[in-house]
């Protein structure tokens, strides 16, 4: 009698651990569950931002989130009174892509101070403030452009253009926390790996093909049939600058142009022999794994402090859509 008494109570207590844990692991999928997130993010008017946003848009209705996107066109102070405006909706948590990392700091202070858990996609300020945010996924600026300088060198040996000669190279906006990580690991990684390579010439094309193709046109202009090589911290750039250089009289699939991204346009110029290389950013693994991060952060689990995105090289002469994914049409 005694013995089944205390098997009774081990039962008992046994049965209330684990109501205990169904009810914390259904309050923790709860809390995820038609959560609002605000994406503060940028402008479809950027065909990648666009992509993200719709990816982002998908995947969060997949996984139960109520996410409001906000975006702007690259303004800095714009995206500041976003912020202010999303902390006054007081969501379970901001995503944010910072339209420039370091304007937006005060801003991130203003997330902390109001209890709001704060996720960073795309764009990485300076990891010295990373006590601002819980987390952040998407490119790394600087491995990317790195491969990029070592996708230049192997196109200068592709294109039969030797060890040493003049390049240009076209970056986004000035000041931006992701131009200057691109602009240091590409001009770094090339000076150690091919010193008789020089950059002659930089400017900025703004992220934007039009932009870019003004800016390759005027050092086309200036520095003439010298020019070997372009690199452009994107592959909407990098189609700027092959525009200009037909303009300018000069054969782009002579020279060793490379982009980033693995952009439609830069998969077409590839393809066509145009462009010789260019570096994965995909839109959805960054979308992805920016809504995997709030999921984890709702149901109570830490997300990774720092989450890569892949960044494979590919060139034309390789199983270009084995890397280079198609990008979803906007939903919006």
């Amino acid at each position: 009698m005694h013995l089944a008494k205390r098997l009774a109570s081990t039962i008992s207590r046994a049965t209330a651990v684990i109501a205990l844990v169904a009810t914390t692991a259904t309050s923790a999928h709860a809390a995820a569950a038609n959560a609002k997130v605000i994406l503060l993010g940028a402008d479809d008017v950027c065909a990648y931002c666009a992509a993200y946003n719709t990816a982002a848009r998908q995947y969060a209705t997949e996984k139960g989130i109520d996410l409001k996107i906000v975006t702007n066109k690259f303004d800095a102070a714009q995206q500041a009174a976003q912020v202010d405006q999303a902390i006054a909706q007081k969501p379970a948590a901001i995503l944010l892509w910072a339209i420039d990392g370091t304007a937006l700091l005060p801003s991130m202070h203003k997330i902390q101070r109001a209890g709001i858990p704060l996720l960073l996609t795309n764009v990485l300020p300076d990891q010295k403030y990373n006590s601002l945010w819980a987390g952040y996924s998407g490119v790394n600026d600087e491995a990317l452009a790195r491969a990029g300088a070592h996708l230049l060198v192997d196109g200068f040996k592709a294109k039969g253009l030797g060890t040493t000669g003049e390049i240009i190279e076209l970056t986004g906006y000035v000041g931006q926390a992701q131009v200057i990580a691109r602009q240091h690991g590409f001009e770094d990684e090339l000076a150690k790996i091919a010193p008789g390579i020089k950059i002659v010439g930089v400017q900025p094309g703004n992220w934007d093909q039009g932009t870019a193709t003004t800016a390759a046109a005027g050092l086309f202009t200036k520095f003439g049939a010298n020019i070997k090589g372009v690199y452009a911290q994107e592959d909407a750039m990098a189609a700027g600058a092959i525009v200009a250089a037909e303009r300018a009289g000069l054969a782009p699939a002579k020279m060793a142009i490379v982009g980033s991204g693995c952009e439609p346009v830069g998969v077409e110029l590839l393809k066509s022999g145009k462009l010789y290389g260019t570096v994965l950013q995909s839109p959805m693994d960054e979308a992805h794994y920016a809504i995997d991060g709030v999921v984890d952060l709702l149901n109570g689990k830490a997300p990774d402090k720092l989450r890569y995105v892949p960044h494979p090289a590919v060139t034309g002469k390789e199983s270009v859509d084995s890397v280079c994914k198609s990008w979803p049409k906007s939903s919006s």
